[in-house]
This record gives C-alpha cells, structure tokens and sequence, in this order.
C-alpha cells in the first residue's frame, strides 16, 4: 500500500510539473500547472468511465465533459469528443477538437481519458452516447481515416461558431459533423457526404435544433475584444442584433443523436 501510495504521489507531481494547458475546449486557459486535486479528479472521473466502457465495449461512443459553470444558459456540458479503444495499446482514447489557448486556430487531439479530464472543470461528470452498433461500424471508420476527419477540419476556431456557416468551427461542430457523415450513410446518401457545407445542409434537412444563447450587444462586444477565440461575423444579422446567437452545443447534439439514431443510448457517470 506505501509503494502504491508512492507511485500515485510520484505521477501526479510529474503531470503537475509536465502538463501545460496548451489546448481547450469549455475551459479557461491558464498558465498555471493543475492542481493535485484536480488531477486526482480528473483520474478518478477517467476510471468510471473506463469501467463503464469496459463493460459496455462500445466499438466508438461519444463522451462529454462540463467545463465551466454554464447553467444561466440552461446548459450542463461544454465539450464532446470520440472515445474508442486504440488497436495498438487496447486503451481507450479520445479523439476531439481543441482551441490552441489565446488564439483562434485548432487543431484534432488524441489523447487518454485522464488529460479528456485533465482541466479546471466545474464538474467531474461525464455523459456518455452510444451510438447503435451500425453507426459505431460506420462512424469508427470514418474517425480513424485521417482524410475524412481532416475534411471536416477548419483550423479557425470560433467558441460560438454557427451551425450553419464554414467560416469558423468550434469543438461539438466538428464531431457534429463527422456525425452525419456515419448518419447520412445510413440512409444510403449518394454520393457520400463529402464536405461541411453538404454536412450542414444535412443537418438542416434532418432538422437539427442548435441551442440558442440570448447575449445582448454589451456583451458580444466584450467576448470579441478581450478573447481570440469569439467571433460573430459569420450569424445571420437578423439573429445577431436580436441578441440570439445559435451555436453546436453538447445538449443539441444529444438531441439529435436519440432523433436521427433512436437506438443510440446515453447515460450520466459521476
């Protein structure tokens, strides 16, 4: 127990000297190491999924975290990723999109459960989706084909990106619309989806609701001033000067899921 005791002490004082919170995603960026016992909790929320996951042997499954404290905006979680078990190593990893902290470009991370955790969270809770096993089959092909993942890719990162516009991309967009590439093939789309603007029109006909945040013009104007990574030049005007901004968040994604995928299924992990 002393030696076990010795080695969790030693790997979280490495992590603390070794981490740096060069990527996010609904979270601050900080330069600041984690902390012990955000470490320690970002272990602990990795292996209740880990065992979940283990049990459920999901081929892909989606998984999303909370960051900071979103409930004036009636939102619980600010981040999903891919999850499936590397061939290689047989552990599971995240595959997922993150902002290079103050700046406004992305880039695609694998990374193991415990950094998909490894941040200034406001909670350590997960939500897991798992897709029916025919999307699993179809969306585990097309994540782990680098060419059709980085089709999907725009390095300019937009935390309110809208749903509907190429012009930027936030961190749900993109796995949102990897999503229809695995969900379109189901319906025998031909030829296959192949770019984001034909994503987006997807999503449209198969009626995708974003979620809609109400901020007033005082705001905006802060967020665009003092952060990179907020623009909204690309919503609709006649959105944007009623004060409602339409973004991909982790809730409308859920939706989605259970509307064009009925037997997919979700659960909470605490």
């Amino acid at each position: 127990m002393r030696t076990a005791a010795k080695l969790w002490g030693t790997l979280l004082l490495c992590l603390c000297l070794c981490m740096t919170n060069a990527a996010t995603a609904g979270t601050a960026c900080s330069d600041a190491p984690p902390k012990p016992e955000s470490i320690q909790q970002a272990f602990q929320a990795a292996y209740k999924l880990h065992q979940r996951l283990e049990q459920l042997q999901p081929r892909i499954a989606l998984v999303g975290r909370v960051g900071q404290d979103l409930s004036k905006y009636g939102l619980r979680y600010s981040h999903i990723a891919f999850v499936s078990k590397d061939a290689a190593s047989g552990q599971w990893r995240t595959t997922h999109l993150l902002n290079a902290c103050n700046s406004n470009q992305s880039a695609l991370w694998h990374e193991g459960l415990a950094n998909f955790f490894l941040d200034d969270l406001f909670a350590y809770e997960a939500l897991l989706i798992v897709p029916s096993p025919a999307v699993q089959e179809k969306l585990l092909a097309i994540v782990n084909d680098d060419k059709r993942a980085l089709s999907m890719h725009q390095p300019l990162y937009n935390m309110l990106a809208y749903p509907f516009s190429d012009k930027y991309q936030n961190s749900n967009q993109w796995v949102l619309e990897l999503l229809t590439l695995a969900t379109s093939q189901q319906v025998g789309i031909t030829p296959p989806l192949a770019t984001r603007q034909q994503a987006q029109q997807w999503l449209k006909l198969t009626g995708y609701q974003p979620s809609t945040l109400k901020l007033n013009a005082f705001t905006r104007l802060g967020a665009r001033m003092f952060r990179a990574n907020v623009a909204f030049d690309d919503h609709p005007d006649e959105r944007r000067f009623a004060d409602l901004i339409d973004t991909v968040t982790v809730e409308s994604m859920a939706s989605y899921i259970r509307q064009v995928d009925p037997t997919s299924a979700s659960e909470v992990i605490r």
